[in-house]
């Protein structure tokens, strides 16, 4: 009888999904033993800021949006070419490996969707926009500035998302929405790789390769967009460092710019985190499928030489891509000279 097909997502596969969501999942959960969400960020105390003058405080307000819009025009142009790379590459696979990729990529997106939804709907897990979001907010809301960005002065008016809402949120789910791509071709660019033939075929060595190099690219385009996501949010964190007047007593604008600081160097830390977390399964069950075939030359060397070469010891791809992992991490550091942008 003729062997069954496997199936296009076996259920051992069901866990994957949750793997690059993993890290956010966590982070909220870090977060929230920061403080207590049910007191708003009162430790910050924006009534008793002191803002620079009018009509200064409009003109910084003015250059700092502009330079914010900018970098998020340009984000999400980033994340949409990315998003479209993905599609095409996707699409040009073998059917049953389009298929899985498809069927991953809508279990990472309702499983993503599921967790915002939950962690937006509790009150005691919304850390992360306590933090994130809500910092900001306070310190422009109070600066009482004659726009629509934050309406009556309130973070939220309701139900309803303010502009700056938008503007913080709309970028940050677009570059969630290229990993979601990106881990769904990752998976399946790993799967059903062609059975071994006698002392390595060639037909199975050029499609390792080939699967290995599309991680690769896949790395590198995903770690554009996460480092585009912490420049993005480290320029929002500064957004009111401009507006804020040294006192006498104390140095807020500078507290705040080290408290922006330290935030986009979270930021980075957890997206390099999750790039590790999107293409730690697909590269590992690759790489298990190059040291069984080495396993299994025992007659001759040529097949363990090409390995060697190819998959084992490649530096220069090696070095790339644990770059591209660590770079939304080493953009933390750099964010003093980002904050330069904003007015400082």
């Amino acid at each position: 009888m003729p062997k069954a097909a496997a199936p296009i997502f076996p259920l051992r596969d069901a866990w994957l999904p949750a793997l690059p969501v993993l890290p956010l999942v966590l982070s909220a959960v870090v977060f929230a033993w920061l403080l207590s969400p049910t007191k708003q960020l009162g430790f910050l105390e924006p009534e008793k800021l002191l803002f620079i003058a009018q009509p200064q405080r409009n003109y910084v307000h003015l250059g700092d949006m502009l330079s914010y819009l900018a970098l998020c025009i340009f984000h999400m142009l980033l994340c949409g070419a990315v998003i479209a790379a993905l599609v095409l590459w996707l699409s040009r696979l073998p059917r049953r490996q389009t298929q899985a990729g498809l069927v991953y990529l809508a279990a990472i997106l309702l499983l993503g969707s599921a967790v915002i939804f939950f962690f937006h709907k509790q009150a005691d897990n919304q850390a992360l926009i306590q933090l994130g979001y809500k910092a900001v907010c306070q310190v422009i809301a109070e600066a009482k500035l004659p726009t629509e960005l934050v309406k009556d002065g309130k973070c939220f008016a309701g139900d309803t998302i303010t502009r700056l809402t938008a503007l913080a949120w709309v970028p940050a789910f677009i570059g969630m929405a290229a990993v979601g791509f990106g881990s769904a071709y990752a998976y399946a660019t790993e799967r059903d790789l062609p059975a071994e033939g006698t002392k390595g075929d060639p037909a199975w060595r050029e499609a390792l390769d080939q699967r290995i190099k599309a991680l690769q690219r896949t790395v590198y385009l995903l770690s554009a967009v996460l480092v585009s996501s912490t420049i993005t949010i480290t320029l929002f964190a500064h957004l009111p460092v401009g507006l804020l007047a040294d006192s006498p007593d104390s140095a807020p604008a500078a507290a705040l710019s080290k408290y922006a600081t330290g935030l986009s160097t979270f930021w980075g830390a957890l997206f390099s985190i999750t790039l590790v977390a999107t293409f730690a399964v697909p590269a590992l069950r690759l790489l298990e499928e190059a040291y069984g075939a080495a396993e299994k030359d025992e007659a001759g060397t040529d097949l363990r030489t090409w390995l060697q070469e190819h998959v084992f010891q490649s530096l220069k791809r090696q070095l790339a891509t644990v770059f591209s992992l660590l770079a939304p991490l080493l953009v933390g550091p750099l964010s003093s000279l980002l904050s330069s942008v904003s007015g400082l």
